[in-house]
């Protein structure tokens, strides 16, 4: 019975084969890591934005109880953030290197 199973991922990719997106795998990954790259840089330019204003002071904090803002919790924000724009920019060139590497023609020594 399980020799019957086909995951719906081999099953999306045959669909896919041979249309907009092309016939071969190098094009179906080509297809799908552009658009990857595209939103990692979105999101990268949005984190960096969020930074900007975290080590800039320019975020207004009201705690629900009224309370005063936890020390150096802007820094912690601000931390957290600059984490995930190194996260991205990991990304972003893992993404670029594998693209380099499906579109450059391999070396036949």
């Amino acid at each position: 019975m399980t020799e019957n199973v086909v995951s719906f991922e081999e099953k999306r990719l045959e669909l896919l084969a041979g249309t907009i997106f092309g016939s071969s795998a190098e094009e179906l990954n080509v297809a799908a890591i552009r658009p990857n790259t595209e939103f990692a840089r979105t999101e990268l330019k949005l984190v960096q934005s969020y930074i900007d204003l975290a080590y800039g002071g320019e975020i207004a904090i009201t705690m629900s109880d009224g309370s005063g803002l936890p020390p150096q919790a802007l820094a912690h924000l601000g931390n957290v953030l600059s984490n995930y724009e190194q996260v991205l920019f990991d990304q972003i060139a893992s993404l670029e290197h594998e693209l380099e590497m499906l579109d450059s023609p391999l070396d036949e020594d």
